[in-house]
């Protein structure tokens, strides 16, 4: 991987893109990162690649800014923007040579991104044409087991379905959530209808297997109270006062959990620690607790379950209990707790299995991918056809349109339209076709009108996308996309040096006095 680079003009950025370009679609070439301390780890994952590089520059850091905040909003997708956008600035340096302004640019791209959106919104019809199964399986593109994606995208559809597209955001994609463990199949994947935990109970006595149980969601620590003995006055003058209060201090204990268990409690999950010298006493009571857990998952629980999160035993009672059902299990080597329960809103996990640490993390992210594009489609309610099937019309939209723009922003317009077609011409090259006969026979099929035809990488083929199983992206996630390649090129087309701001003198500002300056020098 590359470690450093003087500057970071246009050019360099755009070749910086091309690093992970080669891993976009089911067939991109993997990357071997090796981080400073020797890890070595192999990814086809184009986000993953770009926040591994090392690289220091500023200009660079705008770049990886950019991607990362778009894969945190939008969950996937980031291979792709970052193939349009080193494809973009790749375009204004050719520009830039031929004399054109950054404003001139600028604006071409502009005039483009509007023309591209209209005709986006054209391309589009409803996701139920080809169902959500159809959008997950495009975006799943960390197994090349078809077995695994059917299957895989079936649990994702059929999450994102009881979800509702009433009740879930592409932004909030809490409900459910993707979690990996390291041995066993790919095969192996299974949804579940609540929460998994990386987590096993706090002692080995304790339960492990619930059946409707009652779940406390506690924020705070479980443990013995302390007694306010200042407030209360008492004196604590020798050993046997101590052993008094210590002993009031549990039998207050003991209220609370006598209390605790006649409201039905067999569960504790807390953020906080369960202290050594409660832990018994729990299991004892035939309880299982789990603590130090992260606020994240101590909010999904008490969705899930119909729990309310209260700061200890104290508070607890039977209107903030949850339901369910939880199993502890041992896998590979580590305890994995499944708490599972239909007593609150639908709450899923989508629990990943991966032989080996090298393809743990990229298939996690896959599903995680397929998941945010699944609930884009969910929410938006259209998809347009993948492949580079839509970008080859909105390419061939734009270069018409520009005809009518004015002579010198016609160049930066047509320049955006042939950044587009590195999407098709990237998943054509990275499945072992020939990139340009690709693109060319993509410009027959769409001047004859079949505007579906895209890049089946999985084929080998330039074909109908939209037929059989379906390749096909969110509207939303496409238009995103657009637009952040769009800002981002822009931004960086329109940098025209890098000032350190130690450099900048104070007294050099528009408020500095320069008749005072004029007089000092005399």
């Amino acid at each position: 991987m590359p470690t450093e680079k003087d500057g970071a003009s246009v050019g360099t950025l755009a070749s910086i893109c091309d690093e992970v370009r080669t891993t976009l679609g089911p067939l991109g070439a993997n990357k071997l990162v090796v981080q400073e301390d020797g890890t070595v780890q192999t990814t086809s994952s184009g986000s993953l690649v770009l926040e591994k590089l090392d690289l220091t520059n500023p200009t660079f850091t705008l770049l990886q800014s950019a991607a990362s905040e778009f894969r945190s909003q939008e969950g996937d997708g980031t291979a792709t923007l970052v193939t349009v956008l080193g494809e973009l600035l790749a375009e204004a340096d050719d520009l830039a040579e031929q004399g054109l302004h950054p404003t001139t640019i600028a604006r071409g791209y502009r005039d483009a991104l509007t023309i591209a959106t209209e005709e986006l919104q054209r391309r589009a019809y409803p996701v139920s044409a080809v169902g959500l199964e159809a959008v997950a399986r495009t975006a799943l593109t960390g197994t090349r087991d078809p077995a695994v994606q059917t299957d895989v995208a079936k649990y994702i559809a059929h999450a994102a379905e009881t979800v509702g597209r009433e009740t879930t955001t592409a932004s909030d994609r809490q409900q459910i959530k993707v979690v990996s463990r390291i041995g066993g199949a790919q095969s192996q994947t299974e949804l579940v209808g609540g929460v998994v935990l990386d987590a096993g109970p706090v002692t080995e006595t304790m339960p492990r297997t619930l059946d409707g149980a009652g779940i406390a969601v506690l924020s705070a620590t479980v443990d013995v109270p302390s007694l306010d003995v200042d407030s209360q006055g008492v004196q604590v003058g020798s050993f046997e006062d101590r052993v008094t209060i210590g002993n009031q201090e549990r039998e207050a204990f003991h209220e609370q959990l006598d209390a605790a268990v006649e409201a039905g409690c067999d569960c504790i999950v807390t953020a906080g620690a369960v202290n050594d010298r409660v832990e018994q006493l729990l299991a004892n009571r035939g309880i299982l607790a789990l603590d130090h857990v992260d606020e994240a998952d101590l909010s999904r629980i008490a969705r899930a379950t119909g729990a309310h999160v209260v700061p200890g035993l104290t508070e607890f009672d039977e209107t903030a209990q949850g339901a369910g059902d939880i199993r502890v299990r041992r896998t590979a080597g580590r305890d994995m707790t499944a708490i599972e329960s239909d007593a609150g809103d639908p709450v899923f996990t989508v629990f990943c299995r991966a032989p080996d640490p090298r393809s743990v993390e990229t298939f996690r992210r896959s599903v995680e991918s397929a998941v945010a594009a699944t609930l884009s489609a969910q929410q938006c309610g259209t998809v347009v056809p993948g492949g580079g099937a839509v970008e080859t019309s909105v390419a061939h939209a734009v270069r018409e349109s520009a005809r009518s723009v004015d002579a010198r922003s016609q160049l930066a317009t047509q320049a955006f339209a042939d950044a587009l077609l590195a999407v098709p011409r990237t998943l054509a090259t990275n499945a072992g076709m020939d990139g340009h006969t690709a693109l060319a026979r993509l410009h027959v099929a769409h001047a004859d009108g079949r505007d579906v035809w895209g890049v089946d990488a999985a084929q080998a083929a330039v074909e109908d996308v939209t037929d059989g199983d379906a390749i096909v992206e969110p509207t939303a996630l496409k238009q995103a996309l657009l637009n952040t390649a769009t800002d981002a090129a822009i931004e960086l087309v329109r940098i025209d040096a890098q000032v350190a701001a130690t450099d900048l003198n104070p007294d050099d500002g528009p408020n500095s006095n320069r008749a005072e300056k004029a007089d000092s020098g005399r």
